[in-house]
């Protein structure tokens, strides 16, 4: 999904016509701040800004987005932003370059180029690191080991940690204890209390941050999911 932020409405609904056309799905902001508050839940793929916003504009949109590793909006920090405005003046690209924009493109611009420019991104950046995982209120990024739930950081164990992301890494599906004791404590055997004394005490930091500690759901005499 693309997020467009753009406060010319007329050019909002050109870009997200076109962007549809090429098979996009797409969701659109009318300023900085209404993106900044969307970006809290939504994960798009890639993010089309405008400079030249109501408010703030693309430039500190983008450097929030870039600084933002520990607040609600750490799942977005690291997703491809493209530049789309009239402003193509050598210094306004260094600018937006320097406030962590991936790529440039002047108005007015061709449709079909805006697209090529978007999968060239996306092939760059697809597996270039570790991919967030987002199970309900919980966001997991394992390139940093760092895991949020409503936003606030989980204090968490590296045991508790791998526990979380191997659960997150599977939504839905039960994870035997047998498999974690060997998946992070490396045992092949051996007693699988160990993995029940961790599961309670992650269960308690997440109630800690009001998630509910039933998402990680007990399958009596097999192991755990987490709750989709």
């Amino acid at each position: 999904m693309i997020l467009v932020v753009e406060d010319n409405s007329l050019i909002a609904e050109f870009t997200v016509n076109h962007l549809q056309a090429d098979g996009f799905d797409t969701a659109v902001a009318e300023s900085g701040e209404r993106a900044l508050e969307m970006l809290k839940t939504l994960r798009p793929a890639l993010i089309i800004l405008d400079v030249v916003l109501d408010g703030i504009d693309g430039f500190e949109v983008c450097r929030r987005i870039r600084q933002s590793a520990f607040t609600a909006l750490a799942p977005v920090a690291n997703v491809p932003v493209l530049m789309l405005t009239a402003r193509a003046e050598e210094e306004d690209r260094i600018d937006g370059f320097n406030a962590g924009v991936d790529d440039y493109l002047a108005k007015p611009f061709n449709p079909d180029e805006l697209c090529a420019r978007i999968k060239a991104i996306l092939r760059r950046t697809s597996g270039a690191s570790p991919t967030m995982l987002q199970v309900g209120e919980i966001t997991i990024d394992p390139l940093q080991r760092v895991a949020h739930a409503n936003g606030a950081v989980l204090d968490l164990t590296p045991k508790e940690f791998d526990l979380l992301h191997l659960l997150a890494s599977h939504p839905g599906q039960v994870v035997s204890r047998a498999h974690m004791l060997q998946h992070i404590w490396g045992y092949n055997d051996g007693n699988t209390r160990t993995v029940d004394v961790h599961i309670q005490r992650l269960r308690e930091k997440l109630e800690a941050q009001a998630v509910c500690s039933s998402s990680i759901k007990t399958e009596w005499g097999v192991g755990y999911r987490m709750v989709v």
